[in-house]
């Protein structure tokens, strides 16, 4: 049976690891630290296999060629990334609605721009159970990635890909941002009761040493400001922060990221 493991990494990051208990064989998603990885292994005895790499920033890509170079000469360890500017050390670059098959998974995978220009999301549907999203830095919970070189309609548009997801899609994305995610939330929509009890029930998690995640898309259309573009309450607060209306959907996305780039 599928096993799914995080490692906290770089910047609140995740590190994902597809295992089960009956093979030696680890997939790692987004490894930004190789030690963290290596360090995971060697405790659990099991062995590499492969890699999928969701978009090319460090904290995302930083451990992949330390973790290819320690591995015995002549072992190929296979490395999935972005087929748009692929990374020199990617083997299989991947494109939109392209599948990769892990073993105990086969992904099909998105092509999201936004956060930036190249990033992919891995997006699974096992049999008789929830879709499973690997969201990287696209979405997280309660927010969304930064404008790196991407746009405010690029990320808005891929957002709404993500919403048209069934509601039961569990979705693990790339930072342990919740907590803050949802102050923001709660500052845009101060009387949206789901994100003030989903903050308590996260709050009580991290005093647990728990992570936030799995997330689903259907709470994320509750409590993500970012995926309710489409409300008035949400447009009437940037409004007031901004003083000017958002004319559409994608002004009120933009004037959220704006937002929330300065949210202290």
């Amino acid at each position: 049976m599928l096993q799914i493991s995080a490692l906290p990494a770089c910047i609140e990051n995740y590190i994902w690891l597809f295992h089960s208990e009956t093979s030696e064989k680890v997939w790692v998603l987004d490894p930004g630290d190789a030690s963290l990885v290596e360090v995971w292994l060697e405790q659990n005895n099991k062995e590499l296999a492969g890699i999928l790499v969701t978009h090319h920033h460090w904290d995302h890509t930083d451990g992949v060629q330390e973790l290819l170079s320690s591995r015995p000469a002549g072992e190929q360890i296979p490395v999935c990334g972005p087929g748009k500017s692929p990374l020199a050390y990617t083997t299989r670059p991947l494109f939109e609605s392209e599948k990769v098959d892990i073993g105990w998974l086969e992904f099909e995978i998105l092509e999201l721009p936004g956060h930036t220009q190249n990033h992919i999301v891995y997006l699974a549907r096992p049999t008789n159970a929830a879709p499973l999203l690997f969201s990287g830095d696209v979405l997280f919970s309660a927010g969304c990635g930064r404008l790196k070189d991407g746009t405010a309609e690029q990320l808005h548009d891929s957002l709404l890909r993500l919403k048209q997801l069934p509601e039961e899609t569990l979705l693990y994305c790339g930072h342990e941002y919740t907590l803050a995610n949802l102050r923001f939330a709660l500052s845009v929509e101060p009387n949206n009761q789901d994100a003030l009890d989903y903050l308590h029930h996260c709050q009580k998690l991290v005093q647990k040493g728990e992570m936030t995640l799995p997330s689903s898309i259907g709470l994320e259309k509750l409590v993500n400001p970012f995926m309710r573009t489409d409300s008035s309450t949400v447009n009437l607060s940037c409004e007031k922060h901004f003083g000017i209306a958002p004319q559409n959907s994608v002004d009120c996305f933009a004037a959220l990221r704006k937002w929330k780039d300065n949210f202290a």
